[in-house]
């Protein structure tokens, strides 16, 4: 009894102390504002959410892509044998799949390790391949523009293949995008170039 007296007294000692003196209370310390999302001050504006394998497999695919239909594309105009209606057309069309595929393969650099003006650029005028359900359509489209090619590309077989492979992983990207949400969720596009760098795209 004699101890539990003795604490009680030190109790409000205590108190009577800090009512005394509101000053010597400690308030609490805030969160820094570099901790807030868990989020980093360093970050550069790149896309996030390379860490995950699926989305960083996506992005090395869609490089490939973009290689491949560049190839195309060159190996086309350089087959040019005259100027008629059907080289003109083919022309056109390889004009076409150069510029779709120097736009997609900007863009996953842009995601890899972005350029402020690049990417600011690229996103007000291509917005669409700023998320993972928009750039599967816009792989599905180009590549039917690729398999119109046809019968009347020089190269059939690279033709087909490289058009079914932009087909493909357009799918991959839709069934991605619709059937597994979770991963959707990580992907950021890069926000490089503009104030706010939490910048979700479906």
């Amino acid at each position: 009894r004699i101890h539990t007296n003795s604490r009680k007294s030190h109790f409000i000692g205590e108190n009577m102390n800090s009512w005394a003196n509101p000053g010597a209370a400690s308030a609490p310390t805030p969160p820094t504002p570099s901790n807030y999302g868990g989020g980093s001050s360093s970050n550069t504006g790149a896309g996030r959410g390379r860490n995950s394998w699926t989305l960083a497999g996506l992005s090395v695919l869609d490089i490939g892509l973009s290689a491949m239909m560049a190839a195309l594309g060159v190996l086309t105009i350089l087959e040019l044998t005259n100027f008629g209606p059907s080289s003109l057309r083919r022309a056109f069309l390889a004009g076409y799949m150069i510029l779709f595929a120097v736009m997609l393969f900007t863009y996953e650099m842009m995601w890899w390790s972005a350029v402020p003006s690049i990417n600011k650029t690229l996103r007000k005028n291509f917005g669409f391949l700023y998320g993972i359900r928009g750039k599967g359509l816009y792989l599905k489209f180009v590549a039917c523009l690729c398999i119109g090619l046809g019968r009347d590309a020089t190269f059939t077989v690279f033709t087909y293949v490289t058009g079914l492979s932009w087909w493909a992983v357009g799918t991959l990207h839709l069934i991605v995008s619709y059937c597994y949400p979770e991963i959707t969720e990580r992907y950021q596009a890069p926000s490089a170039g503009y104030a706010n760098n939490n910048n979700n795209v479906v």
